[in-house]
């Protein structure tokens, strides 16, 4: 009995040596890869400079560019899944969907932003104001995440955030309409976004009159995997992407960094890539105008995170104009920006996870 341990042992080690003789030939022979599709991320390359960071870098670039490197990240989610692990990073292993967990909040910096919201309003009297804070899943589908996990309470977070804005800021609550219907395909499995789906019904807390009858439902994509797959390295789960596009509805957008105009919020060449979420204006862009052929005297500033990029294509139809501000890529003045569109109507849109956290919005709008 010994003797057979010990020779299992012996090819154990013998098949190990060749993996890793074979990676280190392989990874010497082929060339580096410049992505990883699967972690949707950049990947290190062989450092030229000797420095004291030398074998630190020279790690990391052996570690990204080893062969096999995606069939080992799928191996450790197996095994991690299997002995019962329910997190890896900040992300639960859901019932057959990954739920990233309550973002801790900056305190500082909320406030922050807080009081820059409250000082941009009164500033513009003249505008109306609106403020949607979206829950994610761990909030809306509690019941989704795996026993006894613990989350910290985000609606305290969403109620802290409403109570600190002033009066002249309409709160937008998604909260009811999302858990009336928390059980519909609302958020991505493999992803942070909520779906279509839960855009719609964010866009039904702001104007009851929308309704899925004025859109044409288009399903685009039936293998999304998102960016909760690339923390985890989670197999099997995929998720479908759906757009809706307004019927009998035509306006231009156009890119603000580069001024390419369009006359579709909708970009097909991101559903043959990994980030599919991009279908929607490809991605995030400092400022975005759309001009909508329609009779509407109402100019929309939308200034958010990307939650908002499915949120769009339900508010086409209700703007003459909507100008598309992220603060994380905006760095002109957006003062000189509201007048020059005649904006009439701002809403800020960010999920909490997202809000909590944000270094940029303050001074996007003009913080002191």
């Amino acid at each position: 009995m010994h003797k057979q341990i010990e020779k299992a042992k012996k090819i154990l080690c013998r098949f190990f040596l060749i993996v890793v003789v074979v990676g280190l030939v392989g990874n010497i022979i082929l060339p580096d890869k410049d992505m990883s599709a699967l972690e949707n991320r950049s990947l290190a390359k062989f450092p030229t400079q000797i420095n004291k960071d030398f074998f630190k870098n020279l790690e990391t670039y052996y570690s990204d560019q080893f062969i096999g490197r995606n069939a080992f990240l799928h191996l450790n989610y197996c095994a991690q899944k299997a002995s019962g692990v329910s997190k890896i990073q900040d992300v639960y292993l859901g019932k057959h969907q990954l739920i990233e967990d309550v973002a801790k909040p900056n305190k500082e910096q909320e406030q922050r932003n807080l009081d820059a919201i409250n000082a941009f309003a009164k500033s513009n009297k003249h505008c109306k104001f609106q403020f949607m804070l979206v829950p994610n899943a761990v909030n809306i589908q509690k019941d989704k995440l795996p026993a006894f996990a613990k989350t910290a309470d985000q609606n305290t977070q969403i109620d802290a955030v409403y109570q600190s804005l002033n009066e002249k800021i309409k709160k937008v609550d998604t909260r009811p309409i999302l858990n009336q219907h928390k059980n519909e395909y609302l958020y991505y499995k493999t992803d942070h976004h909520w779906t279509s789906l839960g855009a719609y019904y964010g866009a039904k807390a702001l104007n009851k009159n929308i309704s899925l009858d004025d859109y044409q439902a288009m399903s685009v994509s039936n293998h999304f995997r998102g960016t909760l797959e690339s923390k985890t390295g989670s197999l099997l789960l995929k998720d479908s992407i759906d757009i809706y596009p307004p019927k009998n509805l035509d306006y231009i957008v156009t890119y603000g960094s580069t001024l390419k105009t369009t006359r579709s919020i909708y970009q097909s060449k991101p559903l043959q890539e990994k980030d599919q979420y991009q279908v929607f204006f490809g991605g995030n862009e400092g400022m975005i105008n759309i001009s909508v052929n329609n009779n509407s005297k109402k100019h929309l500033l939308l200034i958010k995170d990307s939650y908002a990029n499915e949120l769009v294509q339900f508010l086409l139809p209700y703007y003459r104009t909507i100008t598309i501000i992220d603060p994380r890529y905006y760095f002109d003045d957006i003062n000189r920006q509201m007048k020059t569109d005649l904006i009439t109507d701002v809403l800020f849109v960010y999920n909490t996870n997202t809000f909590v956290q944000d270094t940029s919005l303050a001074d996007c709008i003009g913080a002191n």
